[in-house]
């Protein structure tokens, strides 16, 4: 009983000190990044859909790179099975998903209806490069969750996951500007002005581009050292039986690795940054399940998904509640009846789904 007590105390202290670092990252990590879209002249959204949602990703990538690769033996995972670990990355991914859309998308939104920054009954604008990122969401979502009903994933499957992460990447360097050409320039979000002016000298402006580079590099990969420890902490905490998988995935390691885009959702709110807020949550989540296979890619055989709960049969519904998300979101806003007081409500809905997940799976 004293050793179990002490697993949870230790492993607590270790989340909740690595989580205030990634606290104190993420600040800087949104002026940098904030910067490198200004010196490359491209727009709030398009920055936050690519360089924000890469660097906020960066722990769900790292959770499915140590469950498939060679940290797997790490003395925090000895007590699972490999077929646990293995499985823990793609559910990772899952689960974070729906915590970026519900967990912190809903709740940044039912802030900025507490703080009186939007009226209740208006609408939520989309702008035509949100609705490119939904799109891709849904597809990213529909197939992943149509890959893992047989409760595996192909290394085929894991290759076309990351294929449509890579062109959601790729396109969102000249998709958004087409839009913005058919469509017309679109409402911008306030933006706050730079302390450091952008350098037009050729030269000058290299330089800095090279800097906020290597200082956005530095930043990802200390995002990378942070969530690894946090992780190890999290999986301690699975070993002494308490909780299923599931569970753990479900209460604290998604949390976890979801904690950048939660800041970062905190400091859009607080900006009153819808448009950005949306294709961070959006782009991070393409991303996210980009990795989802990254287990079948590497090993180059199927990978098992599955859950040690009570009812780990219920798990193909409860991955099938993304795509559905997607599908009522994008008719709400296509149709202009996704309103701000509808946030609360998916709020409640998203507390039934996790605790819920956290118990059955």
């Amino acid at each position: 009983m004293m050793d179990t007590i002490w697993i949870f105390a230790s492993s607590i202290f270790i989340l909740a000190a690595t989580c205030y670092i990634l606290f104190i990252t993420s600040d800087i990590l949104e002026k940098t990044g904030g910067r490198l879209g200004k010196l490359l002249k491209i727009p709030e959204d398009v920055v936050a859909a690519t360089f924000q949602a890469l660097a906020t990703s960066g722990p769900e990538i790292v959770m499915a790179i140590i469950a498939a690769g060679a940290f797997v033996n790490q003395e925090a995972w000895s007590a699972l099975q490999y077929g646990e670990k293995a499985s823990s990355g793609t559910l990772n991914m899952a689960f974070s998903a729906m915590d970026n859309l519900l967990g912190i998308g809903c709740v940044a939104m039912t802030f900025m209806l507490l703080k009186g920054k939007v009226k209740k009954d208006d609408h939520i604008p989309a702008k035509a490069s949100t609705y490119f990122g939904l799109f891709y969401y849904l597809g990213a979502s529909t197939f992943f969750a149509y890959s893992i009903m047989d409760g595996k994933i192909t290394t085929q499957e894991g290759w076309t996951l990351m294929y449509i992460g890579i062109s959601f990447i790729v396109s969102q360097f000249f998709v958004p500007k087409w839009l913005e050409k058919k469509f017309g320039a679109e409402e911008e979000d306030e933006d706050e002005e730079d302390e450091e002016p952008i350098p037009t000298k050729p030269v000058a402006w290299f330089a800095d581009l090279i800097k906020t580079n290597f200082v956005y590099m530095f930043l990802v990969f200390t995002l990378i050292v942070f969530v690894r420890e946090a992780m190890g902490a999290t999986f301690t905490m699975a070993t002494v039986g308490v909780f299923s998988l599931g569970g753990i995935l479900l209460l604290v390691t998604s949390y976890v690795s979801s904690f950048p885009e939660f800041m970062m959702a905190y400091r859009y709110t607080m900006a009153d940054k819808k448009h950005a807020l949306l294709a961070m949550l959006f782009g991070s989540n393409v991303i996210d399940l980009a990795f989802a296979g990254y287990g079948a890619i590497v090993n180059k055989v199927p990978l098992e998904v599955f859950t040690t709960g009570r009812m780990p049969h219920l798990l193909p519904y409860y991955i099938w509640m993304l795509p559905i998300i997607a599908v009522l979101l994008l008719v709400g806003f296509a149709t202009k009846t996704f309103k701000w007081k509808h946030a609360p409500v998916l709020v409640c809905f998203y507390l039934v789904y996790i605790i819920s997940g956290s118990v059955l799976l």
